[in-house]
């Protein structure tokens, strides 16, 4: 098998010759702390330890920004982002905290010490102000995400799409979900307050990041087969999801009927969320509206993909693998390890990996007896 069909096999419970390994990103601080251990400054993990060929090698072709961050789209990617972005600017900087604007139009508060080498990976922030408080508000800045601006598309897009038809390997997509998108354009506070005061406008809102994400993926979709979409959006709380089972099919419900029924009309096999948290009482709604698998499954807060898999025996599953367990050594991996992926393995419709990125208290050689673990489980070895 290829990797796409490795991939297609594994995320729809056939039998795969061999199951990709998910692992989990490694974050700038975690490189850092490895690079002292022994990993070479001019590669990465992947390179270093050996198992590129084990991962599934996803591509895709969307870019849009995240916050926190300056962007700039990509030449070679559909852009889903605001059009123009938001003038990226520094308001306030001091020894130890900076004040700034991103390009989302979030403004928010950090420490020096996340940010002054670019990104480390794991930054707590305030966020202070968002650009939309009222209707007018987003009036104004739907302006920014005019779906039908050409130039959403880069000039080489013939090309780009070319280059996906004769592939081994799979396209997966990552866009912004609705509670996420809308999080990013009015804060938390703003989607659990509004959902009492002012129910059409966070309808509204929820509904416009289905409509333009498909308007623009529309042509996309047509000239590019595509094997899994994933809908970020990170609702979950250690202890529960930041909003209920039934808010969530009553001011969401329409937007992610519409994501999924335009995805599954062109082809797409499985559309998952990307939810930090604890996210379970969330699954049986989200499955209702076509949403067919769950990442990064977040231990400590309580997902466990033992008893997820059987609990509901036709979700996909990735990562779910305790990041604090790596952490100790080499038992405390096995039992994890052991534990969770034979049993996830033989049910089907999982990919191993950890957790959410991988900090930096997680020694590279732990990492590595992790990886040659799931390499032996997984038939690479």
């Amino acid at each position: 098998m290829n990797r796409r069909e490795r991939f297609l096999e594994t995320i729809t419970f056939g039998k795969p010759d061999k199951v990709p390994l998910g692992v989990g990103g490694v974050r700038p601080l975690t490189k850092k702390a490895w690079i002292k251990q022994g990993l070479p400054e001019d590669q990465s993990v992947v390179e270093f330890l050996d198992f590129e060929h084990c991962t599934s090698g996803n591509r895709s072709f969307v870019t849009y920004p995240s916050e926190g961050f300056k962007w700039t789209p990509s030449p070679h990617a559909v852009d889903i982002g605001p059009k123009p972005p938001f003038d990226y600017r520094v308001l306030e900087s001091d020894e130890r905290h900076r004040v700034w604007v991103d390009s989302l139009g979030i403004t928010q508060r950090g420490f020096q010490e996340d940010w002054k080498d670019g990104w480390m990976g794991f930054a707590t922030r305030v966020f202070m102000d968002f650009p939309v408080k009222t209707p007018d508000d987003f009036e104004k800045i739907k302006k920014r995400y005019n779906a039908e601006d050409p130039s959403r598309y880069p000039d080489i897009w013939r090309n780009i799409a070319r280059d996906f038809e004769d592939r081994d390997y799979p396209v997966s997509l990552t866009i912004r979900g609705p509670f996420w998108w809308t999080r990013d354009m009015t804060g938390l506070k703003k989607i659990v307050t509004g959902i009492y005061r002012e129910p059409e406008f966070i309808k509204e809102l929820m509904n416009f990041c289905a409509e333009f994400q498909i308007k623009v993926l529309e042509r996309a979709l047509g000239d590019v087969e595509v094997d899994s979409v994933t809908l970020n959006e990170d609702m979950g709380y250690k202890n529960g999801p930041m909003i209920g089972p039934d808010s969530v099919m009553e001011f969401m419900g329409e937007s992610y009927k519409m994501i999924s029924d335009f995805f599954r009309d062109n082809g797409v096999k499985v559309i998952l969320v990307d939810s930090d948290g604890y996210c379970e009482p969330l699954i049986p709604v989200w499955q209702k509206l076509g949403i067919n698998g769950i990442t990064p499954n977040e231990v400590m807060a309580g997902m466990d993909v033992a008893k997820l898999g059987k609990k509901f025996p036709k979700l996909v599953l990735m990562g779910g693998l305790d990041k604090t367990r790596l952490a100790r050594g080499k038992e405390a991996i096995d039992k994890e390890v052991l534990y969770k992926v034979p049993p996830l393995l033989e049910r089907g419709g999982y990919i191993p990996g950890v957790d959410h990125a991988v900090p930096p208290d997680i020694s590279l050689d732990n990492f590595a007896y992790f990886v040659n673990l799931l390499r032996e489980l997984c038939g690479w070895d």
